[in-house]
């Protein structure tokens, strides 16, 4: 009985803190990644107990593009924190000037991502089964 008690109070236990988040430093980049967590500079977490998001990692997405000139983004839209305008130009090596496409269709291309983690990068962290796992969520920007 006493077991069972025991057992029951550790499920409890873990349970109500079954993730804590922490900050940390890229100190070896991929692929013998390393992190050093912030509130504790003494112990290197290599790659065997690091999951990475996939979009810190170099991969592939297909893509399509579909672009009409002249458009403006406006700065409320949900394009980004300013206004743009779109912009595009061709150029047939040993012809003319650049002109700008008027209207553009690419459908299926593929695109990689190659911003992988780098020393130095600050990154937030999720520290899984009570530190046995350490999963990278992304990168941390300051604005000062």
């Amino acid at each position: 009985m006493l077991q069972i008690i025991k057992g029951a109070a550790q499920e409890a236990n873990s349970a109500s803190s079954p993730v804590e988040l922490m900050e940390a430093v890229v100190t070896q980049a991929p692929p013998e990644l390393k992190i050093m967590l912030k509130s504790n500079s003494k112990l290197p977490i290599s790659k065997g107990i690091i999951i990475v998001a996939e979009h810190l990692t170099r991969h592939d997405r297909i893509i399509s593009i579909d672009y009409e000139y002249p458009k403006m983004w406006e700065e409320d839209s949900d394009i980004g924190d300013e206004a743009r305008e779109a912009e595009s130009s061709r150029n047939n090596i040993g012809q003319g000037p650049s002109v700008p496409y008027e209207k553009y269709e690419m459908k299926h291309a593929k695109v990689t991502f190659e911003d992988v983690l780098k020393v130095g990068d600050e990154v937030l962290v999720a520290s899984l089964q009570g530190g046995q796992i350490f999963y990278i969520m992304d990168r941390v920007a300051r604005y000062e």
